[in-house]
């Protein structure tokens, strides 16, 4: 991890070769890179701070995620923040015909303001509300509608609302987990947007009482998209959400997940284990299906029959026979699962407990010889234990299935383009419950908001974790039923870090800022 009191110091830039002699090849079906991009990539190898390989993954990603070859970069840790700004100021001022680095290499310091955002990168964050709101008034409806869904995809909103109020149609993404204001539609044209909506969907677009549940399939730069579209009626008129799943290409690992190494390594041996329960706990949108999703990937192979039921399917894996849970009522979770133990399954992944009926049936897998993976909602990993208490699971038998309990949130991360260093106040030190004589001298990072990160600081997320390993102490507890307060206390003292000491830790590597962990994590 690197430090917080000091930026590192990029190594000495070593003489430049033609981009065949570095051994760059751009990934298969990667766009042309921007002469920005080119010259980072050349820099980074010249450098030595990653490989070829590595940069092809990264545009890889970026292609897939509709992420340029800098925010891949950043996603995928393959760099600190800082020392990737450290690169394009040099860049710039190498531009400019002043720069130290320009001859013999020395070293900037990273500026202290934001970071400057190239002409490029400035055309790339444009105002789309603008856009949208001048295509309103010009073009057709229907385009209107596909220029709103392009928008979202391309500002990586995850739910999309339409708020019918009196004085119109207001639409909002939410970004990064916050809702954000985009457009705002005249009255006139409100109810025929919603009707265009419903059509999309397949939805009765007279019924304006009751709700309504559909969906929306659709393909975006070859990239498919499934969209869930829910309606419900206001005094003003119907609001709809659309949540947007994005089906997924590929798999990351668990350290771009924001796990720490540590954290990783410790689901490897997990995962290896040949039967028991591993569960996922956390809040809709935490993040869950996707660590499941990496738990399948370490250990789907032709000598296992890895099954999977799921709400809907997010990411297809070669190999692995899965199923969605029929919309209809005509197969849910807990019919699926009795069916799918006749299939003489390895590995099972229950997209969610729900019920009582499913949390018995997967539990039972677990203690016959079954390697089961499952969701659940759960504040932390102690009370997810108390929450299958609840479900009617006897202690006996969760001592004797459970493998462990992952805890999940997702945080927001300083957006790279306007981050800023300051010094920590002795305060914030305290409510972190850091000693502030130890951490004397310490910097914190905030974002300062611009047309990047929609003037709110933060772009992307990341998660924190809390991995309670069960081993025969937790499980003497569990078998007793002891409450959930005392189980924490105990699996602190046998080294779990809590989702609170994650969080404290990408606020100390500057991945994130206090505001943001206080919003996520109680204290």
């Amino acid at each position: 991890m690197d430090s917080v009191h000091s930026t590192p110091t990029p190594p000495p830039l070593k003489p430049a070769v033609p981009a065949k002699q570095e051994g760059w090849s751009p990934a298969p079906g990667a766009p042309p890179l921007s002469p920005e991009e080119e010259a980072l990539v050349h820099a980074l190898i010249r450098r030595g701070l990653v490989t070829s390989d590595q940069l092809r993954t990264a545009q890889q990603y970026g292609v897939e995620r509709g992420r340029d070859l800098r925010q891949a970069i950043l996603e995928m840790n393959l760099i600190s923040p800082e020392l990737l700004n450290q690169l394009a100021f040099e860049r710039l001022a190498a531009i400019a015909g002043d720069a130290p680095g320009a001859a013999g290499g020395a070293n900037v310091p990273v500026p202290t303001g934001p970071a400057p955002l190239s002409p490029d990168r400035t055309q790339h964050h444009r105002d789309i509300r603008k856009e949208l709101q001048e295509m309103l008034l010009t073009a057709p409806l229907p385009e209107v509608v596909a220029q709103i869904l392009d928008r979202a995809f391309e500002c990586r909103a995850t739910d999309i609302h339409f708020d019918s109020q009196e004085t119109g149609l207001r639409v909002r993404f939410r970004i990064d987990g916050q809702l954000q204001d985009i457009l705002f539609v005249e009255p006139q044209i409100a109810s025929p947007m919603i009707g265009r909506l419903k059509v999309m969907a397949n939805l009765n677009i007279v019924e304006r009482r009751h709700a309504q549940d559909g969906r929306i399939s659709l393909m975006h730069h070859n990239r498919p998209r499934d969209l869930r579209l829910a309606t419900f009626p206001t005094i003003y008129g119907e609001k709809i959400v659309i949540r947007i799943h994005e089906v997924l290409t590929s798999i990351v690992g668990f350290t771009h997940l924001g796990m720490s190494q540590h954290q990783a390594e410790l689901i490897d041996r997990l995962v290896a284990q040949p039967y028991g329960a591993v569960l996922v706990a956390g809040p809709v949108g935490a993040g869950k299906t996707s660590t499941l999703y990496n738990c399948l990937e370490r250990i789907n192979s032709p000598l296992r029959n890895v099954m999977t039921i799921e709400d809907p399917i997010e990411h297809r894996i070669p190999g692995v026979n899965q199923t969605q849970v029929n919309t209809q009522g005509e197969m849910g979770f807990g019919e699926g699962l009795r069916a799918m133990l006749r299939q003489d399954p390895d590995v099972i992944m229950i997209g969610e407990i729900r019920d009582d009926e499913t949390a018995r049936i997967g539990i039972r897998a677990a203690l016959t010889g079954v390697l089961v993976f499952s969701t659940l909602h759960g504040s932390d990993s102690p009370s997810t234990i108390s929450n299958l208490y609840n479900f009617g699971i006897p202690g006996y038998q969760l001592s004797s299935s459970i493998l462990a309990i992952i805890s999940q949130r997702l945080i927001r991360r300083i957006c790279p383009y306007c981050r800023v260093t300051f010094p920590a106040d002795e305060k914030v030190l305290v409510g972190l419950e850091l000693d502030p004589d130890e951490h004397r001298g310490l910097n914190l990072h905030r974002g300062l908001g611009c047309p990047a990160c929609f003037q709110t600081g933060y772009m992307g997320r990341t998660g924190i974790f809390e991995i309670m390993v069960v081993g025969e102490e937790l499980r003497d507890l569990m078998f007793q039923q002891i409450p959930k307060d005392v189980l924490r206390r105990v699996a602190v003292d046998l080294g779990m870090r809590t989702l609170k000491q994650s969080a404290v830790d990408k606020i100390l590597d500057g991945t994130t800022t206090v505001e943001e962990v206080y919003r996520v994590v109680s204290f």
